[in-house]
C-alpha cells in the first residue's frame, strides 16, 4: 500500500489556536508547574492538553491527568480536552496547579471555544474529498481503542496466509514509531499554537510523514509548508519532537533530541521492508517466512554557524566535546546512568532552563 504524502495547507484540519508569540521570555522567567486535571467529580481526565496562555509552552497530561510542564508565573494556564469545556486558572507561583477541573460539554459535539470536535465516524476531509478510505487501511491502523496499530502496516502481513507454497507468519516490527495513536500538537511557521484535541498522530519511519486521524480507519500527513515543529507523546508521556531538517534528511520530519540556539542533535531514521524470501530444496532451508521492518537509526549533530551535519555517536566523550562544556555539570549529575537517546532529551530541557 503506497500513502499519500502530500496535503494542501488550506485544507490542513487542525484548528490555529490563537496564540503568536508576544516576546521571548528571558531567561529565568518560567517556573516548573504541575497538577492534575479532572471532571467534576474529581475523575482524572486522561490526556487533556495543558498550555501557557501567553506562551508556546505546552504538554499533554499523562494516563492519569498528571501534567508538568514550564510557564510564565504571570500568566494562565489553558486546558483542553475532547468532551469538556476548556479552563482558564492562573498559574500559582507555587508551582503547584492542584486540581483542574473541567465541565463536560453538553451535549456532546458542540463547539467548544470556536473548535468543533470531530464525530468519530466522520472522515478526514482533503481539498473537499475523502482522503485514505482504502479498506486495507483497517489492517494497518486499528482504532485507538481495540489495540492500536496493526502489526503488518504498509506492506507486510498480520496474518498467517500460505503464499508461495509456504505459510507465511506476522510481519515483524512496524513502519511506525508508535504502538497505539497518540496525542500531539505543533507550532506552525507564524510560531503560532496549533492544536486539535480530537486529532491522534503517529509517525510514518518510512516516508518521515506525521500521520494525523480522527476516526482510527482514514488519516492525511501534516503539511512542513503549515507545520514548523511537530510534538508527540509516546505511552510514557515523554515529548519527541520532529522537524524539517534537510541538512540530515530529505525527509518532511525527522525527529530532533536536542534543541539550543547554538547546535542540534537529530535522530534519523531509514526503516525499510524486507519480504519474506524462504526457499527450500527440500533439504536445506534458507529466509525468512515473515515480512520484516528493519530500523537503521543514526544520530548527527549541526551547529549553528555552519548548519552541517556530523554523525556521531551517543557517548559521554562525544557529548562534551561537542558541547563545549556546556553539558559537564549535567553529565556529573547523572553518575552512571547510559547514555541513551533519552539522556540526550533530558540534557536538551537541562540546557534549555
Amino acid at each position: 500500500m503506497q500513502l499519500k504524502q502530500s496535503i494542501d495547507m488550506k485544507t490542513f484540519t487542525i484548528t490555529i489556536i490563537a496564540a503568536l508569540l508576544a516576546g521571548t521570555v528571558a531567561f529565568g522567567q518560567t517556573i516548573a508547574v504541575s497538577g492534575t486535571v479532572a471532571d467534576e467529580k474529581g475523575q482524572p481526565i486522561p490526556y487533556a492538553f495543558v498550555r501557557d496562555a501567553q506562551h508556546n509552552y505546552a504538554t499533554y497530561a499523562d494516563s492519569t491527568g498528571f501534567f508538568k510542564l514550564r510557564a510564565d508565573p504571570s500568566s494562565s494556564l489553558q486546558v483542553m480536552a475532547n468532551d469538556y469545556k476548556s479552563a482558564t486558572v492562573k498559574v500559582d507561583i507555587t508551582g503547584s496547579a492542584n486540581i483542574i477541573s473541567l465541565k463536560p460539554v453538553n451535549p456532546p459535539g458542540t463547539p467548544v471555544d470556536g473548535i468543533v470536535p470531530l464525530k468519530s465516524n466522520e472522515q478526514v476531509k482533503v481539498a473537499g474529498s475523502t482522503f485514505l478510505q482504502e479498506r486495507q487501511l483497517l489492517a494497518v491502523w486499528s482504532p485507538v481503542y481495540a489495540g492500536g496499530i496493526g502489526g503488518g502496516g504498509g506492506g507486510g502481513t498480520n496474518v498467517t496466509i500460505v503464499k508461495q507454497g509456504y505459510t507465511v507468519e506476522p510481519t515483524r516490527g512496524s513502519r511506525y514509531s508508535y504502538e497505539n495513536w497518540v496525542s500531539g500538537f505543533g507550532i506552525n511557521k507564524k510560531d503560532s499554537l496549533i492544536v486539535e484535541t480530537a486529532n491522534l498522530y503517529n509517525y510514518d519511519k518510512m516516508n518521515g510523514n506525521i500521520m494525523y486521524t480522527n476516526d482510527g480507519k482514514s488519516m492525511a500527513a501534516i503539511s512542513t509548508q503549515q507545520v514548523k515543529t511537530f510534538s508527540l507523546y509516546d505511552k510514557s508521556g515523554r515529548a519527541h519532537v520532529y522537524e524539517n531538517a534537510p541538512m540530515v534528511s530529505n525527509k518532511p520530519f525527522t525527529e530532533v533530541l536536542l534543541s539550543t540556539p547554538k547546535y542540534k542533535i537529530y535522530k534519523k531514521i531509514e526503516t525499510k521492508l524486507q519480504r519474506a524470501d524462504f526457499h527450500t530444496d527440500g533439504v536445506i532451508e534458507n529466509g525468512h517466512r515473515y515480512d520484516e521492518y528493519i530500523d537503521d537509526e543514526r544520530y548527527y549533530f549541526v551547529g549553528a554557524n555552519d548548519n552541517k551535519a556530523q554523525s556521531i555517536s551517543l557517548k559521554k566523550s562525544a557529548l562534551k566535546k561537542l558541547l563545549a562544556g556546556d553539558a559537564d555539570s549535567f553529565i556529573a549529575s547523572q553518575g552512571s546512568r547510559d547514555v541513551d537517546e533519552d539522556y540526550v532529551r533530558d540534557l536538551g530541557k537541562s540546557l534549555g532552563k
